[in-house]
């Protein structure tokens, strides 16, 4: 099972009581949360990431227009976000909590996404065929990378439930056998935005750190 972090399988979530504005939810792998705080917070963590997370970002945003073309949406405010800036900086930041506080520099507007302290609930279903959601089958449909829900819902991933192990632990809801997995888990979770293309870019920005931190640990764990 790859453990690593995938970002389709991390739905954007709308949230109603936000006006449906979007935030990105990136829970942490257990075993990170157990790594020495000079390796959290230490920069070169992230050296690299404007390429990665650029070409991630081209690449979701294709998809993303793609859906909104074939279901002829205006998206005339999506103008600016088509493709990563060379004008747009990522940077991280030490915060109060043990990690990197990722921000985004755009247009002199700042954007972040970091750990936070209050665990979130992850959960994820079957689908009408009886599997769980997956990115794959989420990409057969031609759904877009967002899920609409209540802020008192919990925060639907389309990861499988083994792996959802990896980064939570199991609350009484946790049946797959019955078509629901549920999770208690820590997360990045980004600010507030109503347009979606902010968030899959910190979205993709925290995936890469916490990939990262988990490469580092992996390597950790076998020496």
């Amino acid at each position: 099972m790859n453990e690593q972090l995938i970002r389709q399988e991390l739905p954007i979530q709308s949230v109603k009581e936000r006006g449906d504005s979007c935030t990105a939810t990136v829970p942490v792998h257990l075993d990170i949360l157990n790594l020495p705080l000079e390796i959290r917070t230490n920069t070169s963590v992230i050296s690299g990431a404007r390429e990665i997370v650029g070409e991630w970002y081209n690449k979701d945003m294709e998809y993303y227009l793609k859906v909104l073309k074939k279901d002829r949406t205006e998206f005339e405010w999506l103008r600016g976000y088509n493709f990563f800036s060379d004008s747009w900086n990522l940077r991280g930041e030490p915060d109060e909590n043990g990690f990197l506080k990722l921000i985004w520099t755009e247009n002199g507007d700042s954007h972040a996404i970091q750990f936070i302290k209050v665990p979130v609930i992850l959960y994820n279903q079957h689908t009408e065929s009886g599997e769980f959601c997956t990115p794959e089958y989420c990409k057969s449909k031609g759904w877009i990378e967002i899920i609409y829900r209540s802020i008192r819902d919990p925060e639907a991933v389309n990861m499988p439930p083994e792996k959802m192990l990896k980064y939570g632990r199991h609350t009484t809801k946790f049946q797959p056998e019955k078509g629901i997995a549920e999770v208690v888990a820590n997360a990045f979770c980004s600010d507030y935005h109503d347009n979606m293309a902010k968030t899959l870019l910190l979205r993709d920005f925290a995936v890469f750190y916490l990939n990262q931190l988990l490469s580092v640990t992996k390597n950790v764990q076998q020496n």
